[in-house]
């Protein structure tokens, strides 16, 4: 269990709160952006093209659901139950709109396990790890290879459990991997662990240095430890353009307050070479890869504002950075708060706000941030999946 050393802001009712792991009952929220085919065209959908599937995990009410985006954005089918003790904080999926698996870890009130979900039947198996104390991290699906891969942030261990025969327990794939892995990213025939590097032995949640990312081939043979320079408390990571892009949180002061030494790191998994660091302008929130390309990071300096960055890691480099954040508006042209934000194929944003004492919005946006519509979503919502067509 994490100390609030180790912390999530949370947005509650137009402001945000720190919220520790051990106290985060809910889970966070995915949605799906799918693929429009209008060619790029950022004005919208053409006619007669498909919409874009989006799936919400939403966090403080445990559940998941799906929406759809065409002009506007609206719900897709009922919520999905998760269960009163479910208290994860991401999700993975694979699979198509017709044939949708979604894979979500919960670690402390949950028991340390997962949950294997089939979205059409709405549907889940629940997946116990073999060790007593896990804290599962941030799942990563390999289609491919029809299972998904979690790191155990107690354990140290990279586990790979299968979503096409969840009844069967997870394997260990690697054990003795960092100090506390948050994300496991599969590509280029490797596996690559993304470590904190924070004490969560001595229980104080501090660095024990940069953190670093522990690679692997597909047979669990380690190759290398890459330390991220300048990289403090790793938080998630993502594949896009070819590349492992890792966001690099930042720390807290002894007061919580953020340190603003957030920044991105860049790693090509074929050379295995560190690009970066590229500074946030603060401390980093959330991470999300968009269907157009870019990547999308929610930035913070003081717990009250969040502002979204918009970056290319192909460049690499930021398209809106620091200091020229996408200026997020709703209906009436205030600022929106988006805790976490992605972008469908053609370009435009799907942008999530958090609460905890009442439901959340999704606002659909263009891509300089101008506000489209908006629908409500759920309680507590922290993370966007993309879905294929």
């Amino acid at each position: 269990m994490r100390s609030s050393r180790h912390s999530a802001a949370r947005l509650r009712n137009g402001g945000l709160v720190s919220i520790g792991l051990g106290l985060m009952i809910g889970v966070g929220l995915a949605t799906l952006a799918g693929c429009s085919s209008d060619g790029g065209d950022p004005t919208g959908p053409g006619a007669g093209d498909p919409p874009a599937a989006l799936l919400a995990l939403h966090s403080v009410g445990q559940t998941m659901r799906g929406y759809e985006v065409r002009e506007e954005i609206s719900p897709s089918g009922a919520a999905i139950d998760l269960g009163g003790l479910f208290d994860g904080d991401a999700m993975a999926v694979g699979g198509d709109v017709t044939d949708l698996t979604a894979v979500v870890t919960e670690s402390v009130f949950g028991g340390d396990r997962a949950l294997v979900v089939d979205v059409p039947s709405r549907s889940s198996v629940a997946v116990t790890f073999p060790d007593e104390t896990v804290n599962p991290s941030k799942p990563f699906v390999v289609e491919s290879r029809g299972s998904a891969f979690v790191g155990g942030r107690a354990s140290n261990s990279v586990y790979e459990l299968s979503i096409t025969a969840p009844e069967t327990p997870p394997a260990v794939f690697a054990r003795d991997v960092g100090e506390f892995i948050e994300k496991v990213v599969v590509t280029n025939d490797r596996v690559f662990a993304i470590d904190s590097n924070i004490d969560d032995v001595g229980f104080t949640f501090e660095p024990l240095g940069n953190s670093r990312v522990v690679v692997y081939d597909m047979e669990g043979t380690h190759v290398r430890d890459i330390e991220l320079q300048d990289g403090f408390q790793a938080t998630n990571a993502v594949l896009a353009g070819g590349r492992i892009v890792v966001l690099n949180a930042g720390t807290l002061s002894p007061t919580f307050v953020p340190e603003g030494n957030g920044n991105l790191s860049i790693i090509d998994p074929a050379t295995l070479q560190v690009s970066g660091p590229f500074p946030l302008g603060g401390n980093g929130v959330s991470l999300e890869d968009g269907a157009d390309g870019h990547v999308y990071v929610a930035v913070t300096t003081d717990f009250v504002d969040l502002f979204t960055l918009r970056f290319d890691p192909a460049a690499p480099g930021f398209v809106n950075g620091p200091t020229n954040p996408i200026a997020t508006r709703d209906a009436t042209g205030e600022a929106i708060p988006c805790w976490v934000t992605t972008a469908i194929a053609d370009g435009r944003l799907v942008c999530a706000t958090f609460r905890s004492a009442e439901a959340g919005d999704l606002f659909l946006l263009g891509a300089d941030g101008s506000f489209l519509d908006v629908v409500e979503g759920g309680f507590g919502t922290t993370d966007l999946e993309i879905v294929a067509p």
